[in-house]
């Protein structure tokens, strides 16, 4: 078995978060906020503030210092989880619907980053 193939085997999602969710389907989600991101957000800034020991409630130095810190961990993940949906044989396409860029743009940020950010495989 190939390695792509052990690892398309190996990551596929088990069960989908939405209804409409799934690794065949025509079309995928584009990013998008709303109340849901925004309560998940707000609680990771309270609780890497509280990590941190920063007296950070209403300290608009301090939110910003949290958010750029949270934005700068979600971006440097972003290449491994690229890697890991092209290993699963999502397509340009999908990957850059779910990114809402161009594929020409997904392609060109990630295609050299995808051999060396993908996640370890386990061992057999």
């Amino acid at each position: 078995m190939s390695t792509r193939s052990r690892r398309s085997a190996s990551h596929k999602c088990k069960e989908a978060p939405l209804s409409t969710w799934g690794p065949r389907q025509d079309h995928y989600l584009k990013p998008a906020t709303g109340e849901d991101s925004r309560r998940v957000l707000d609680a990771a800034i309270e609780s890497l503030g509280a990590l941190r020991g920063l007296q950070w409630a209403g300290d608009a130095g301090a939110t910003v210092h949290l958010l750029a810190t949270l934005v700068t961990e979600a971006r440097s993940r972003v290449p491994r989880a690229v890697a890991d949906a092209r290993d699963q044989e999502y397509s340009w396409r999908q990957v850059a619907e779910l990114l809402g860029v161009t594929p020409a743009r997904a392609w060109g940020r990630y295609v050299g980053r995808s051999g060396r950010d993908r996640t370890p495989l386990e061992p057999d």
